[in-house]
Parts: structure tokens; sequence; C-alpha cells
């Protein structure tokens, strides 16, 4: 109401709202930004959130607190898009309808933009729970405000030096927010295969379940330059492996102080890769009969990422056949290993590769896949992707040589990623810069055969950007319209 002094005269206009009138706003203004976000071509993933929590600081906590089913959190630092799709995949199965951060924005305003697109004007949410992932590097306050029902950890690697520090204190904060702030009644989920993350159940009271490979076929004979987590967290031994699946994953021992990886509660067995980028593998559980499935993302990072989604949706209580169909549905997610029909009907094969431990796997699915094939390989070094590209030269571009070719080197570090790439043994006369990532997929289809794939290799903002020009051109949906 306006604000009169003796006398007369309006000295000013104050607006006095309750909680609930303070929520509408928010979500009000939220609704408006991200309308006038995708009106411009924006997508309105992360600034919808941004502008209402500067005015309404806890309104993520707020609408994420009337879920009757509660918040899931998936966090690590590779996989948790994929991990999350194929959850909300298992949810989705056994008839649960989820709120998910689809385009995989995963700091807290990217969080509460996803809440309030599924708010009605009045704040209310028409759905059973909620599923976020979220970045490791923010995960410790998100677990303060959300409280979830149960907290996934995929793994922790090398990522973002000058953003994130030691990997050693990305997992101490994570750790100690988990014993301080995970409630008891909560599930933690961890990768039992991590020795970082293994050891985040210590001083955890509640409810904890371990998922791990069981795939000696498919394990390294050595160590990569990417391992970053060799040394015991208890006694600071060098860990002992007798299986090692890549970088410091693997089932790992103390001989220091005798500390082991902890045995699954779930174990994926025997996956092998198909002919057709497919791989076929068995989920087990206890004594139940195992679950035999075909899941539609290859390489030893997406069964890692399909046993973390079954173990927490096994937790949550989901049945197995919904583990079973969620599983076998999921595609990927946009740019990780997503399939984008070019225009000569060639096909270009987008893979995600942001650190050494995910290019490494990248680099392995490609070598099993055979080939040579061309490639595009784009550096980026924007505020997202890290601006300390050194990362570059602990990744494994060796075991790309003789699979891909011609490759077309791009993006903002363009000469950089080229002067790898010459290094990894890539012969010259193969090897062209081009740093524009669209003129490079072009000239990359026109080497394919007809009917041929073509890799590439983006880091994050060049995917986007590319992505974003493929949209433009009709080639591929948005990005924050994925469907589960």
């Amino acid at each position: 109401m306006p604000e009169h002094r003796e006398g007369g005269g309006e000295v000013g206009f104050r607006i006095r709202l309750g909680d609930s009138g303070m929520t509408i706003v928010a979500i009000l203004v939220g609704r408006l930004v991200a309308w006038l976000c995708r009106a411009t071509g924006r997508g309105g993933t992360s600034l919808p959130g941004a502008v209402v929590l500067r005015f309404h600081p806890d309104l993520h906590a707020k609408l994420a607190r009337q879920l009757p089913a509660g918040v899931v959190l998936i966090t690590g630092t590779n996989g948790k898009t994929t991990t999350s799709k194929m959850l909300a995949s298992i949810l989705r199965s056994a008839g649960l309808r989820v709120v998910r951060n689809v385009s995989g924005a995963n700091l807290r305003q990217g969080i509460t933009s996803a809440l309030i697109g599924a708010s009605s004007p009045s704040g209310r949410i028409e759905a059973d729970c909620a599923l976020f992932e979220v970045d490791e590097g923010v995960a410790p306050r998100e677990v303060e405000a959300l409280r979830p029902r149960l907290l996934l950890v995929t793994n922790l690697f090398r990522d973002q030096l000058d953003r994130y520090g030691e990997l050693a204190t990305t997992a101490r904060r994570l750790r100690e927010s988990i014993t301080a702030h995970l409630p008891d009644t909560s599930t933690l989920v961890l990768n039992a295969d991590d020795p970082l993350v293994a050891g985040m159940a210590e001083h955890y009271l509640g409810k904890v379940r371990f998922f791990g490979l069981e795939c000696p076929n498919r394990s390294l004979a050595d160590a990569d330059d990417a391992s970053d987590s060799d040394e015991c967290e208890a006694c600071g031994h060098e860990l002992a492996y007798d299986v090692r699946y890549g970088s410091h994953i693997g089932r790992w021992r103390c001989p220091g102080c005798g500390r082991t990886r902890p045995e699954p509660a779930l174990s994926v067995r025997g996956a092998e890769l198909t002919r057709g980028l497919e791989e076929a593998l068995s989920i087990e559980e206890g004594q139940q009969e195992p679950l035999s499935l075909t899941l539609r993302l290859p390489g030893m990072y997406n069964v890692a990422n399909a046993a973390a989604a079954a173990c927490s949706a096994l937790a949550l209580g989901i049945s197995r056949e919904a583990v079973l169909t969620g599983l076998e549905s999921t595609s990927p997610a946009f740019g990780r290993l997503e399939r984008v029909t070019l225009p000569s009907g060639k096909t270009a094969l987008l893979m995600l590769v942001k650190n050494p431990a995910g290019l490494n796997e990248v680099a392995r699915l490609v070598s099993e896949a055979g080939g040579p094939r061309p490639a595009v390989v784009a550096l980026n070094d924007n505020t997202a992707d890290g601006h300390d590209v050194s990362w570059i030269w602990d990744a494994d571009f060796e075991r790309l040589r003789g699979v891909i070719g011609p490759v077309f080197a791009s993006g903002v570090r363009a000469h950089d990623i080229a002067l790898r790439l010459k290094y990894a043994g890539i012969p010259s006369d193969a090897l062209t810069v081009v740093p524009d990532p669209r003129r490079a997929l072009s000239l990359a289809e026109a080497a394919a055969p007809a009917d041929g794939l073509v890799y590439v290799l983006p880091t994050y903002t060049a995917m986007l950007d590319l992505r974003g020009r493929l949209e433009s051109e009709g080639l591929v949906a948005p990005f924050w319209e994925e469907l589960d």
C-alpha cells in the first residue's frame, strides 16, 4: 500500500508479501524469464533460477519439500547426465512422475529453473519426485539444502583444476557434507570400484549400497596416465589392483593397511560390445535371478552408469521389471554418444570429452569399434570447459592412432589439440586445423564413405556451439526439449 506521512503526501510504495506470496511472485517471474529465453532461442535452463534466487534464495528447497517421494541427487565427475537419464527412464517405467534438470544445468540456478518449469503459478508441482544431477563442486551445499532421499556418487576424477582444485579436496568436502547433512534416513549409493568414492561411507550412519563391475574381460593391462587416486586414503600406501577398468577404477586393495574394495550389493557381469555398438550385459543383486539386457549406450563407462542407475532404483524400491524396461529404453543424452543424421545421409556420433578419464573411455570405445573413420576433435577453453587445457597431455590420444582419420582439429584451441594429436602419432598429412567446428564437421562428412560414420569429440562448450548450429539447420532438437 502507499505510505503516507501526517499532513499528507506520499513518500514511497512498500510491498509486503507473505512466504506464499513471495513464492508465487518468484514462480511467475521465473516463468516469464524462461518464456523470454525460449522466445529468443537461449533455452532458459539456468537464467530463470538465477534471477529468482536473488530475491528468494531458498525457493528450490521450498518447492522440493512438497514432493511425496522426495529428491534424488546424482553427483560425481563423469556420467551424471547419462546416469540421470537412465534412472529417470526407470522411475517413469515404474509409473512415477519425475522432475529433472534435463539440460544438464547442474548448479543451483539450473535446479531451481527445473522446479519452476514444473510448478503451477501457485507453486504446486504435479510430480512424485525430483531427480537432479549436481556438479560435484557444489554438491556439498545442495546436500545440505535439499536433504535428498538418495544420494548417488558416480566417480571422482581430476577435472578443471583451475576451478575445483585438487581431487582430494573435492572428495573431502563431499565426504564432510555427507557426514554432517545427509539424513540418517536417506540412502547413500556409492561406486565400490572408485577408492575415493567408496571411502565416503566410512562415517555415514544411514543405509549404504555399493555398485561395481565384474567384467575382467574388459579390463586394462596397466594403469593409464589419467589415474588420479592410486594412494590409500587411510595410510598413504600405493594401492594394488587385481582388475583395473580405467584410471583408478577397478578391484583395488591396500597392501599397507588392508583396506579393500567393498563387496557390491549390485554388480554388472559379462558386458560385451556388440557389432551394433550396444552392450549386452547381466545385472546381479544378491540371490536374485540375474537381469540380462541390451544397453543402447556402448562403452564400459556406460556399463558403470547402468549399474549406478539400477542400484539406485532398487534402493528406492523400484521393481526389477521397471529397471529392465527403463535401461533398455534409454537413448543417449544430448552430446553423449548422440547420433545425428547429416544432410548427406551420413551419421555424426557426438561424444563429449572434458577430462582425461572421459577422453580415455571414448578413445577406448572408438578403438574397440574399429576404423579408421573421419573425426573432428574440438577443444575449447571457455569457463564451462575450464581455462586450463593442460589435461590433454594426460589423456590417451595415442589410442586413437589408426582408428581415426582424416582428423580435423577444431575449436578455440584448435592449434593446441592439433599439436597434441601430432605427438600422439596422427600423421601430418591426415591432420587439418579447422577452428570452426561446423566447417570441420562438413569436411569430415565429405571425407566419410557413403552411409559412413563421423566421430565428433568436443569439449562442453564446443559441443553446445556445434549442436546449436545443427539445431538451426533442423538436424537436432533443442537440448532443453530432450525427452527421457
